[in-house]
């Protein structure tokens, strides 16, 4: 009996590490950003894919060149057609590396965004940087 039990512990072990192992699609960001109405907020970076949601509408979702890494990077490009984020569904942006993800409001009241990113594969940050390029 003892033997059974050593060795269903053992198998649940492995098979835990390989499925821990197998995830390279891992989440490895995440975090919820409050901004105020006109305001905007870099909140990821990349290479990733950003999984970013709200309950509310009036957000904007657009990915930037990242030159000093803060939201003052957001704030300068401001005019580079951002994406609505429609209430209640999950919008997807992909960041090149050297990009980062920013949101803005022109939202009456504080606006809330929760989000989530995990590392881009070679093929989704191909796509970034040739859809970044393009003018």
């Amino acid at each position: 009996m003892m033997k059974k039990t050593k060795g269903l512990v053992l198998g649940v072990l492995v098979s835990v590490a390989a499925a821990g192992c197998a995830g390279s699609n891992a989440i490895t960001q995440r975090g919820t950003v409050t901004i105020n109405s006109g305001a905007v907020k870099a909140f990821a970076a990349g290479p990733a894919v950003v999984h970013a949601y709200s309950q509310d509408r009036g957000g904007r979702v657009f990915a930037v060149a990242a030159e000093s890494g803060t939201d003052d990077d957001c704030a300068r490009a401001r005019a580079v057609a951002p994406s609505a984020l429609a209430a209640d569904s999950i919008q997807v942006v992909t960041l090149a590396p050297g990009q980062v993800a920013c949101i803005e409001t022109d939202s009456r009241r504080n606006y809330e965004l929760l989000w989530h990113a995990r590392p881009a594969t070679p093929e989704e940050t191909a796509v970034a940087v040739a859809y970044g390029r393009r003018k």
